[in-house]
């Protein structure tokens, strides 16, 4: 398992991911383009787990929930957010697309 570990943390590095690994979980930290500190968590006793469980992530990842999360009572962005809700947003579709990318590189694994 170490050795998948590894590989898994070689190709996260190669995308600008950053990864913390705690025995079957996988927590994966990158900024966004708009620079907020994105991660998301996976777990997987094997390769094709931790595909499964980041595919799972991205089908059930919604940019507009997300987006919501990230806003203020008056709709704008807060805590490092970009202000604009239609930029806060966008940045919410980049990092799903962080996501499949990520999620397709491992995939090359297989």
């Amino acid at each position: 398992m170490e050795e998948l570990i590894n590989k898994i943390v070689k190709i996260a590095e190669n995308l600008d991911w950053s990864v913390n690994v705690n025995n079957n979980e996988l927590e994966f930290t990158k900024y966004s383009p708009a620079g907020q500190d994105f991660n998301f968590n996976v777990t997987g006793d094997d390769l094709e787990e931790v595909i499964k469980s980041i595919d799972e992530y991205c089908n059930n990842f919604d940019c507009s929930e997300e987006t919501y999360l990230w806003l203020d009572n008056t709709g704008h962005g807060t805590n490092g957010s970009p202000y604009d809700m239609k930029d806060l947003y966008e940045d919410m579709e980049e990092c799903l697309k962080m996501i499949e990318e990520l999620r397709d590189e491992l995939k090359t694994l297989l």
